[in-house]
């Protein structure tokens, strides 16, 4: 694979306006990811040169770890990074009927145990959602690391991992299911008793916004999201 083959499919993106896929070569499934071009949201959300720096950096940073697993890059530049393909994503598996529930299950709980491995090494992803762990067959493998920081993060830091993901459930989902139980069951399990009673904990400014929402009957799939996820962690917590 070399830059003359990158750059075709690199300039059929930009040209169909989509920033990730996947390609075959030579037998095997790769994704590339191109740069974003900026526009009016990166004024808030920062450069998107960054974020791809930054995903490369967070590749690199838990590679040193050894126990953290990520993609293997097998070609980068400043425009754009191709990943070996590391199976399908956690939302993808919870969609599929031809998975049964065991299997779904332990599916989950083993991306509960890296995530608490990935936590107890006191770092975040920065943005986890089911769609960032995905599973081979074998092994889970954690993508789309734009967010993450080469930093050591607090306790609270740390809380805010878990609660997206269970925010990412229920924005799919209107209850909990055994795989998500699977996966809360096996962090808490993996992880220490202060930062396991840390990630219950919420901010009450969700809070304060999930009653008003509530109050309002705001519909927005976000919104019924964040009071499904609050009344589950509150659930979790009489337990």
């Amino acid at each position: 694979m070399n830059k003359t083959e990158i750059n075709i499919i690199y300039n059929d993106l930009v040209k169909s306006g989509i920033r990730c896929r996947s390609f075959n070569w030579r037998g095997s499934k790769y994704w590339i990811k191109i740069r974003e071009r900026f526009e009016l949201k990166h004024i808030l959300k920062g450069h998107p040169a960054k974020a791809l720096k930054r995903e490369l950096a967070g590749i690199k940073a838990l590679k040193r770890l050894n126990n953290i697993p990520v993609p293997n890059v097998v070609y980068e530049d400043a425009k754009c990074i191709v990943t070996e393909d590391a199976g399908n994503n956690l939302q993808a598996i919870a969609f599929d009927k031809r998975i049964g529930v065991d299997k779904k299950i332990n599916i989950f709980s083993a991306a509960g145990e890296i995530m608490a491995l990935l936590h107890q090494q006191r770092y975040a992803h920065g943005g986890l959602a089911l769609r960032d762990v995905c599973w081979n067959g074998t092994d889970i493998t954690l993508i789309d690391l734009e967010s993450f920081d080469d930093f050591i993060k607090s306790d609270r830091q740390i809380s805010i991992d878990f609660y997206l993901f269970i925010h990412s459930w229920f924005r799919l989902f209107e209850k909990e299911k055994p795989e998500l139980l699977a996966f809360v069951d096996a962090y808490k399990s993996n992880i220490s008793r202060v930062q396991w009673q840390r990630s219950l904990e919420i901010p009450l400014f969700l809070e304060v916004l999930s009653k008003l929402c509530s109050l309002f009957k705001f519909q927005n799939l976000d919104m019924l999201a964040l009071t499904r996820a609050i009344n589950f962690l509150n659930t979790l917590k009489r337990q």
